[in-house]
C-alpha cells in the first residue's frame, strides 16, 4: 500500500472510530460536528479545478510543425478532455478553442509530437491535420 494512501486513510479511520463512539455513548449532536466538516471536504475535493500546467513533454517537444483541429466531431467533451491533456490547458480555454474550430490546436512541435496529439484528438472524434509550418 502507499504511503500517500494510508496516510489519508489514517485520519479517516479516526473520525470513524470518533463517531461510533459518540454514538454508541449518547452523543448523536456531537457526531454531527464530526462527519459534517468530513463531508464538505469530501465535496470539496470532487468539486474544486483541475490543476493546469504545461504540456507533458511528450507532447511538447519543439520543431516546425502545427496541430489544427478542423471539425470536433459528435463528442465535445472527448476532445475538450484530450485538448487539456495534451496542450496543459483550463476547461474554458479548451472549451472555447473547440467551439471556435477549425483552429490551430499548437504551433512549434517537432513532427512526432504534432501526430501523437492529431492522434489523440482523432480517437476522441475530431477531425485534426498535423502539417508543417508554410503548408496548408
Amino acid at each position: 500500500m502507499s504511503r500517500r494512501i494510508l496516510l489519508g486513510a489514517v485520519p479517516r479511520g479516526l473520525v470513524l472510530l470518533a463517531a461510533v463512539w459518540l454514538a454508541t455513548n449518547g452523543g448523536w449532536y456531537l457526531l454531527w460536528l464530526l462527519l459534517v466538516p468530513a463531508l464538505a471536504w469530501d465535496i470539496f475535493r470532487v468539486f474544486r479545478p483541475a490543476p493546469t500546467g504545461r504540456a507533458p513533454a511528450k507532447f511538447s517537444e519543439p520543431g516546425r510543425h502545427r496541430v489544427v483541429l478542423q471539425v470536433p466531431g459528435p463528442n465535445l467533451i472527448l476532445v475538450i478532455r484530450e485538448i487539456r491533456r495534451t496542450r496543459g490547458l483550463g476547461l474554458l480555454e479548451a472549451k472555447q478553442m473547440v467551439e471556435s474550430a477549425p483552429v490551430v490546436v499548437a504551433e512549434g512541435l517537432s513532427e512526432q509530437s504534432a501526430e501523437l496529439v492529431a492522434d489523440r484528438l482523432r480517437a476522441a472524434g475530431a477531425r485534426a491535420l498535423a502539417a508543417p509550418i508554410g503548408e496548408m
